[in-house]
């Protein structure tokens, strides 16, 4: 089976559907993937560099990104490294109001076991649930 991974473009334009053209393309590339004749891999960066544009860029509510991030997990055809991680960490951002990177460090460190954190920046992090915050 073909194995490739997908630029964070590629989700770009299939969250905005502002191409027509490029949009059915992607969607015949996820056909390929649904028939099992293509594997189709997310970098974790790529999940970070989404938020930030649809943030950013687009000036999207934290709710319709949280949508968004959360369909492309449920795409089977899709594979992500650290998805439970950014399961996790989309809800903090919504729900708690942290920036994204933050996060996604805390539920990293919490799924490594990791309970503390050493930050200038404590806001965020006090806001996730588990995790210690301590300054250098």
């Amino acid at each position: 089976m073909y194995k490739a991974f997908i630029d964070t473009n590629i989700l770009i334009r299939l969250i905005i559907k502002d191409d027509d053209i490029k949009r059915k393309a992607i969607e015949k590339l996820l056909d390929r993937a649904k028939q099992k004749k293509l594997i189709l891999y997310i970098l974790p960066i790529a999940i970070l560099e989404i938020v930030w544009v649809l943030e950013k860029f687009y000036k999207l509510k934290k709710k319709i990104i949280r949508e968004f991030i959360e369909a492309i997990l449920n795409t089977p055809e899709l594979k992500c490294e650290m998805e439970n991680i950014f399961r996790s960490a989309i809800k903090f951002y919504e729900e708690k109001n942290i920036k994204f990177a933050d996060a996604v460090m805390g539920c990293w460190g919490l799924d490594k076991g990791l309970s503390t954190v050493y930050t200038y920046d404590e806001k965020d992090f006090k806001r996730i649930q588990g995790l210690i915050v301590k300054k250098p």
